[in-house]
């Protein structure tokens, strides 16, 4: 059976990376699907000819939850296929994903983010740095083609699963725009435990990768939701994303506790090199080069500290100072 899939993309506008991701989905080997855009407004650029039907929606200055949503209930589909503008996917992605739904009917499935071919040095010093455990956690393997496995959570930027078990559980929150997909995913497991998330690296995507400011800037926003992001499981790895602030503290903490003596920061240094000799330890296992190690190390250390600045802002109840306008210029890759 082939089922007719609707490929649901949010949008400010139409812009460059958007009609790229266009483009290439036209190398689907998949072929009953189409493409539903969802924009803030129409700024008519033109878009080239393609091979599947595209469709234009128009929901003024909304969050991709509710875009997401829209998307959803407008058009007439059997599958809906998340993808984010910045993106595009494998020319198997929906044949793949297709044949494993057809028999896993109460599932969610998804695969890696990995970085456009020929980004910049620094744009793939990100990558390297989200590839680590001490930035995304147990979830790194989302960052490259690991083994297949079942997960806690997929990101909404490759998620694909029935229209009919979106919709029955409400869609996405549209109050929400940040972790949006994980609270999504938590709420359906609640409801009815027979849900089963899917990792499968086959249907991995081409994500471009943000530069290290916008990186920096990203990180510290998700360091404001921290408290959403413990809640979720009841487990100790859901208490993963707390460490950058505790280990930032800690020093801080140990850096001015006595600072007369001096022994404080004699202790606060070796603190520090052990940190850094764990995090090396992790970075090896995937990176060679001493430069390129030594400058991920940095970019990990910085993500770490934005991260943990976000959370201070979030315990000191000062959220509203990262606004959804600092997570949008945080996604714009420009």
């Amino acid at each position: 059976m082939n089922s007719k899939i609707n490929i649901i993309i949010p949008s400010i506008q139409l812009s460059s990376e958007l009609i790229f991701c266009l483009i290439k989905l036209n190398d689907q080997t998949y072929k009953n699907f189409f493409v539903t855009i969802v924009l803030d407004f129409n700024n008519k650029i033109k878009i080239p000819k393609l091979k599947y039907k595209l469709r234009i929606l128009i929901s003024g200055k909304k969050n991709m939850s509710f875009k997401r949503n829209l998307g959803a209930k407008i058009f007439q589909s059997n599958l809906i296929a998340f993808l984010d503008s910045d993106a595009y996917p494998n020319k198997n992605w929906l044949k793949i994903a297709n044949d494993y739904l057809l028999k896993e009917k109460n599932k969610i499935i998804g695969g890696p983010s990995i970085p456009f071919p020929r980004q910049s040095y620094t744009e793939m010093l990100c990558h390297y740095a989200k590839r680590s455990f001490f930035v995304t956690g147990y979830l790194n393997f989302r960052k490259y083609k690991a083994k297949s496995r079942y997960c806690d959570w997929l990101e909404s930027c490759n998620m694909i699963m029935s229209k009919n078990l979106y919709l029955k559980h409400g869609g996405m929150n549209v109050k929400k725009y940040l972790g949006e997909d994980k609270e999504l995913i938590a709420r359906m497991k609640k409801k009815d435990n027979s849900i089963k998330v899917f990792f499968n690296p086959e249907l991995f995507i081409y994500h471009k990768e943000r530069n290290i400011k916008k990186f920096l800037l990203q990180r510290m926003v998700f360091g404001t939701d921290l408290f959403n992001i413990i809640k979720f499981g009841n487990v100790i790895k859901s208490f993963q994303p707390i460490l950058p602030l505790v280990v930032f503290l800690f020093f801080i903490l140990v850096l001015f506790y006595k600072a007369e003596s001096g022994s404080n920061l004699l202790f606060a240094l070796f603190f520090l090199l052990s940190i850094q000799l764990i995090i090396f330890s992790d970075v090896k296992k995937y990176l060679k080069g001493f430069k390129k190690i030594f400058l991920t190390i940095g970019v990990i250390n910085l993500a770490n500290v934005a991260y943990a600045l976000g959370s201070v802002l979030a315990i000191l109840n000062l959220k509203n100072l990262i606004s959804r306008k600092f997570y949008l210029k945080s996604r714009k890759n420009k």
